[in-house]
């Protein structure tokens, strides 16, 4: 039997596939990759050229398109709507460019984070007021279940790379909820600190690091015992962060008026750069080659954050400030793509063989 898995994967890899064992999918690695940009007031979704920076195409969505997960299989993405009252989810079918599906998630308000489990078989939202994880099955794209947090405004969801627990943030109450995914049980609260939101794994996968833009901390969380090992300081309202592929980088991005992507040094826990970027900077994805990285903004010109952890807003109507490109090894701004108001959710799409 070995030796016919060892035929097959060698067989995929002649064909120019790869085989990810934690998410069961073929990507074709002569495709190349496209750079997903929902721009959540304008109401749409752009596909855009990572090495050249162009605009290929921008399409309609359903309301406040807020996060966005992409399927391993690289046919859909999944996007969440925030904007009272925030029932719907936006179904896109990637290869055709074109929504094909609005979830009406009914009673589930208020859907923020996005996950897709690594099978591809479920993906997962936060419905934050209603202190729930919404799950959808990805085959009917109908609602399946309803997963109590139990932590106030939950708003950020990952699933564990072996496919076995939900994480959510959750702002007001500043933990983490741990959930046994396929019983929905909650195996604990994690404290992290005020305003817990955005979340990484570190690519062992022992370790999930999650900014508290109340306190302004980052707390480490050592997942074999869901406890935080480390906390440490990192000044402004920090949103999200992403590790670069080697774990030695992270990218945190500060919603601060005067937005900046802060650079920080792993190993040695220390902020090595801060770069002005657009106004209230929050979106971050990397380029497959880490040469880039894609900051987007709020554009807005005024935000509060209220005590119930939600956020109010008053928009620009025109004048994006755009995605910001950083040069990862000049860790400078080079280049500026206008996709519409509000760029923020981002992913890398590698369009499939048709």
């Amino acid at each position: 039997m070995r030796y016919y898995l060892l035929f097959a994967i060698i067989f995929i890899c002649a064909l120019g596939l790869t085989y990810t064992q934690d998410s069961r999918s073929f990507i074709d690695k002569k495709a190349k990759p496209v750079l997903l940009v929902a721009n959540k007031h304008s109401n749409t979704l752009s596909f855009v050229n990572p090495e050249t920076f162009k605009v290929i195409e921008t399409i309609s969505t359903g309301p406040n398109p807020h996060e966005i997960a992409v399927t391993p299989d690289q046919h859909f993405a999944y996007l969440s709507s925030y904007e009272p009252p925030g029932n719907t989810i936006s179904v896109v079918d990637l290869v055709n460019r074109k929504l094909i599906k609005q979830i009406n998630t009914g009673e589930y308000i208020r859907i923020h984070g996005v996950a897709i489990a690594p099978d591809g078989k479920n993906a997962y939202f936060t419905a934050g007021q209603s202190e729930l994880v919404v799950e959808v099955d990805t085959r009917t794209n109908e609602i399946t279940r309803a997963i109590p947090t139990f932590g106030k405004i939950s708003h950020m969801v990952y699933v564990s790379p072996d496919s076995k627990t939900l994480y959510t943030g959750n702002e007001s109450s500043g933990d983490v909820s741990v959930i046994d995914r396929t019983s929905g049980k909650l195996i604990t609260l994690v404290k992290t600190g005020k305003g817990a939101g955005g979340m990484a794994f570190s690519s062992d996968g022992k370790y999930l690091w999650v900014t508290n833009e109340t306190d302004e901390t980052i707390a480490v969380i050592d997942l074999a015992v869901n406890r935080v090992v480390e906390t440490f300081k990192c000044a402004g309202i920090i949103k999200r962060i992403r590790f670069t592929d080697n774990d030695k980088i992270a990218l945190i991005t500060s919603w601060t008026k005067e937005g900046e992507l802060i650079v920080f040094d792993v190993p040695n826990r220390k902020e090595i750069k801060r770069i002005r970027v657009g106004d209230h900077a929050i979106g971050i994805e990397i380029s497959p080659d880490n040469k880039y990285a894609f900051i987007g903004c709020e554009d807005s010109q005024d935000t509060k954050v209220l005590a119930d952890g939600t956020e109010k807003l008053k928009l620009k109507s025109e004048g994006s400030d755009g995605v910001h490109v950083i040069d990862m090894q000049k860790l400078e701004v080079i280049a500026i793509i206008k996709t519409g108001l509000g760029p923020d959710p981002m992913a890398i799409w590698f369009p499939p063989k048709k």
